[in-house]
């Protein structure tokens, strides 16, 4: 199990081990002290029982914003057992990536197991835009379009049925099923249905889930599209349309899951094509600027071998577009266009100062806000992208807006996810207003994981006052906030080196190792990210 466990430890410290949450600290230490990473999960391996029992994985459970109203759980795990968890499945997904339907039919468009050691990445480049694209090409070729998706997919994977279908690719007596299915149980509350919403171990599995109905799909003729939950049908005629949704329902149905009722829509090929304009093909001369937005592929892979060249390459591209302008004309609309305007906030980082500083403005300007709902955590993660390299003026200006929100009780900072992103950005730089900020959020609220980003930040703005009080409660704190009060204790100087002197014997092997590490970068001056 070493090799899937070194792989997964090298995509994490890569890309993070989550899409919805800010990343965990620990990704860090994944990527700066990788060897003893590896041996901690081999050791959770070795000891697969004791370790589920004596040091069980935590789980935080979040509402997640979805569009302008509606809502999904999502499920941060603790890294050290998320790691673990992704190198059990990733064992797997060679085994699994050959069972599903080919790749090169252009049916089934999601995450396509590939690892490459380049890039340490587990997944080819196929994106839900190259799965739209498609949609758009068969459309032409049809009369009529059926667009649905899965109701609340994730959280109704059946395990017992996921069970099995991993036994059929499972060579090692079904132990790694098993781990995989014990680990999985601990992270739904022992409940028999759902995987954790966010990370790529879910999403191989998920994958694996769906296999049967698409065979279903393909060897009954019915022409299809697939990004995970997301269906496109292509019928001739109205009622073939009808005999399609009827069998995908009842395939469905086989395996206690259904389809969102409002979100599927039988419509012409000419209406599908009409509200995929964007997708179209296009020319350079006649193409909108969202049309050459969305056909830039923005990812700005510090690790590729020619990173500077496709930065600039990118940022060439988008010079070409007006960005703001876009922005501008989505917030006018009752309702933002998410593909188009998630692709403007995330360019925003190829733009220059000037540009990024409007951005800003017309992004975090109040009266904007509601239109920008179902958008703002990746306005958010745009902002930490640029923070530090903005001037001054220009982080206050982030700062300033994102304090008045909390000023103004605005119904944005209800969501604790939002919460840990402005935190993130926050912490970046001390002012007497954030740390007070900070100290009266901390008393207010009980997610662990924004208490723990708090106990970071005061640290590393050495608030020892602050400091001193929290390790009286380590006890009786979370594991999340336990490593954060360690990491504490090397700020509060021969103070937190007698504290640890008392309680190592009370840490378990990650905070051992954890410590360890905090140790490495307070030498160097190096602080740890919240």
């Amino acid at each position: 199990m070493k090799e899937y466990f070194e792989k997964a430890v090298k995509n994490i410290a890569k890309y993070g081990d989550t899409d919805i949450f800010p990343f965990p600290f620990e990704r860090y230490m994944f990527e700066e002290k990788h060897e003893s990473a590896v041996k901690l999960l081999e050791a959770m391996h070795s000891d697969f029982e004791n370790s589920l029992s004596s040091e069980p994985p935590s789980t935080i459970e979040e509402m997640v914003p979805v569009g302008y109203f509606g809502f999904r759980k999502a499920t941060m795990i603790e890294p050290f057992w998320n790691a673990y968890f992704l190198g059990l499945v990733i064992s797997l997904a060679e085994s699994i990536e050959l069972k599903r339907v080919d790749e090169a039919e252009k049916t089934v468009f999601s995450y396509r197991y590939e690892w490459s050691e380049d890039k340490d990445s587990f997944f080819k480049n196929s994106t839900w835009l190259d799965y739209k694209r498609q949609c758009v090409e068969n459309s032409t070729s049809c009369n009529y379009v059926i667009q649905t998706d899965i109701a609340d997919f994730y959280p109704r994977v059946n395990h017992h049925k996921l069970e099995n279908e991993l036994r059929r690719v499972d060579n090692d007596s079904f132990d790694t099923t098993k781990k995989i299915m014990k680990v999985l149980s601990r992270f739904t509350n022992t409940i028999s249905y759902g995987l954790p919403v966010g990370g790529p171990a879910s999403r191989i599995l998920a994958e694996l889930a769906l296999r049967h109905v698409d065979e279903h799909l393909r060897n009954n003729k019915i022409k299809f599209c697939r990004y995970v939950d997301d269906y496109t049908i292509f019928c001739d005629s109205e009622s073939q349309a009808y005999k399609d949704i009827l069998f995908l329902t009842q395939k469905l149905a086989n395996d206690q899951l259904s389809l969102q009722k409002t979100k599927t829509k039988i419509m012409s090929s000419t209406e599908f094509l009409e509200i995929h304009q964007f997708l179209g093909p296009s020319t350079q001369d006649s193409s909108s600027d969202e049309q050459k937005l969305l056909n830039i592929s923005i990812r700005f892979d510090p690790y590729s071998n020619t990173s500077e060249e496709d930065y600039e390459s990118t940022k060439d591209a988008i010079a070409e577009i007006d960005i703001i302008g876009i922005l501008s004309k989505e917030i006018n609309k009752t309702r933002v266009d998410q593909v188009v305007t998630k692709q403007a906030i995330n360019a925003i980082k190829a733009l220059d100062t000037d540009k990024q500083l409007e951005a800003i403005q017309v992004l975090l300007d109040e009266n904007n806000l509601v239109t920008l709902t179902p958008v703002f955590t990746t306005i958010l993660r745009a902002f930490r992208g640029i923070y530090e390299n903005l001037p001054k003026h220009g982080q206050q200006s982030i700062d300033k807006a994102l304090l008045e929100l909390f000023n103004n009780d605005h119904y944005l900072t209800k969501v604790e996810l939002n919460i840990s992103y402005i935190i993130q950005i926050l912490s970046i730089s001390m002012t007497d207003e954030k740390t007070m900020f900070f100290s009266k959020t901390f008393d207010s609220i009980t997610n662990p994981f924004i208490r723990r980003q708090i106990i970071v930040a005061m640290s590393n703005w050495s608030c020892d006052f602050w400091l001193s009080y929290r390790k009286n409660n380590f006890n009786n704190s979370s594991i999340w906030e336990r490593r954060a009060i360690i990491y504490s204790s090397f700020y509060l100087n021969d103070e937190g080196k007698h504290w640890r002197n008392h309680n190592k014997t009370l840490f378990s092997s990650q905070e051992t190792s954890l410590t360890e590490w905090f140790g490495e970068r307070k030498q160097k001056n190096k602080v740890v990210l919240s």
